[in-house]
């Protein structure tokens, strides 16, 4: 079982990263902000120790077995449906926007996993990849290095289009 001290310390480090990729996207005015990160990442360790205590405790008082990974498949099709909800596609071309920020929320979910089955090493290499990739992307595409799936003015046709 998790004991409480263990269950505040992995809350808390899903806290903190889910913090780290929030601000990175709020500071961005991106559609998803820290709270929705900080939430999701708790939300997902927190369900996780809880299952996790959950299980073990009616195997050891009934015999009984549970999965409590099975909480995972519905997590990530939960923050799915959450992710999906930062992507719009308000444009005529149809091109979607907040791709990245639907991206990002389900793998702070991930994250939140991570902590919550008390991955806390893995889970702070993922939360460092996750803002090195989303602050890396964002500054090479405002350099010009890297597209960002929107058309210039130059290579607009006759029409505009």
């Amino acid at each position: 079982m998790i004991d409480l001290w263990e269950f505040g310390l992995r809350a808390s480090v899903a806290v903190i990263l889910g913090f780290l990729i929030g601000f990175e996207r709020e500071s961005k005015s991106k559609p998803l902000g820290i709270r929705a990160y900080m939430l999701v990442c708790l939300g997902s360790a927190g369900l996780m120790m809880i299952t996790m205590n959950y299980a073990l405790s009616i195997s050891q008082t009934s015999g009984l077995s549970a999965d409590p990974t099975r909480l995972i498949q519905g997590l990530v099709g939960g923050i799915g449906f959450l992710g999906a909800g930062a992507i719009i596609s308000n444009q005529s071309d149809g091109r979607l926007r907040g791709v990245g920020s639907g991206a990002a929320i389900w793998g702070v979910g991930g994250i939140g996993i991570a902590c919550g089955l008390g991955f806390l090493a893995e889970a702070g290499i993922l939360a460092v990849l996750t803002f090195v990739i989303l602050t890396g992307c964002d500054r090479l595409q405002s350099e010009g290095q890297l597209p960002d799936g929107q058309k210039d003015d130059a290579s607009k046709d006759e029409d505009g289009n």
